[in-house]
């Protein structure tokens, strides 16, 4: 008599906890794993996913953008009366882009059989996204040597509304800085845990990293009103508080 009270104790206690396991599978809560490769214009990178429930599921994971080198020129401000000087009215600058990011990212499904879905969360890393600098070393010596004799007439090269003026040793090291946690909001379709093996996503969205800071030889600048536009893309980026996001994402289901 026991043992079939024990055996229907067991089985009572295996249907309670099998249909525990069946309510957690039909809510989707961390029950599946994905892993993916990205690219797009955060860069290339890799994230894992799980659903949260039958509506979200959540994404972790970084992007690199890798750096890559381009020149291009910059304008003198104003033309000083010096005879003695040589005072290139143009320089030559060599511009360095490239930025990591991790993420954190909740899909949204408003349709539970659809792969439509709202993206929200945030990217963040470091907040330096391109460098410039003169190519040959101490170039601009003249001009720094006209700068420490008119302090208050000083001249330098135009990027976008701000003013580079070179260092004692005659060199330009720029720098635009955005802030280090960009939060995201994006659309697309597909999902980050696909219900077959394979999955396919793409998502559209931006991302607000702030009022980009520029820095010359390690000193922040404050805007002067220049309205130039020489720098082309380092001018472009210097005044670009958002920055739009087109990725693609394939992905596969661990379990």
């Amino acid at each position: 008599m026991r043992i079939k009270h024990l055996l229907v104790l067991m089985a009572a206690a295996f249907t309670a906890v099998s249909t525990y396991a069946q309510e957690e599978e039909d809510k989707n809560i961390f029950n599946h794993l994905s892993v993916g490769v990205t690219a797009g214009t955060p860069g290339i990178g890799g994230d894992v996913a799980m659903p949260i429930c039958n509506y979200v599921q959540v994404r972790a994971g970084f992007a690199m953008m890798p750096k890559f080198k381009f020149s291009t020129d910059l304008e003198l401000n104003d033309v000083p009366n010096v005879a003695d000087a040589y005072i290139p009215d143009l320089v030559d600058v060599e511009a360095k882009i490239g930025f990591a990011n991790g993420k954190l990212l909740f899909d949204i499904y408003p349709f539970k059989k659809s792969a439509f879905h709202i993206t929200a969360g945030a990217y963040f890393g470091g907040g330096s996204i391109i460098k410039a600098y003169n190519k040959e070393d101490g170039l601009l010596k003249d001009v720094a040597d006209y700068n420490r004799r008119n302090p208050d007439d000083l001249i330098g090269y135009e990027l976008g509304d701000y003013l580079l003026t070179p260092d004692a040793n005659g060199n330009v090291n720029a720098e635009i800085k955005t802030s280090g946690f960009r939060p995201y909001i994006g659309i697309g379709n597909g999902r980050a845990v696909p219900k077959k093996r394979i999955g396919f996503m793409f998502e559209v969205g931006v991302m607000f990293w702030g009022t980009p800071k520029i820095y010359c030889n390690g000193d922040e600048l404050t805007n002067e009103d220049l309205g130039s536009d020489s720098g082309d893309v380092v001018e472009v980026l210097s005044k670009l508080k958002i920055y739009p996001v087109i990725n693609f994402r394939l992905c596969g289901r661990i379990f």
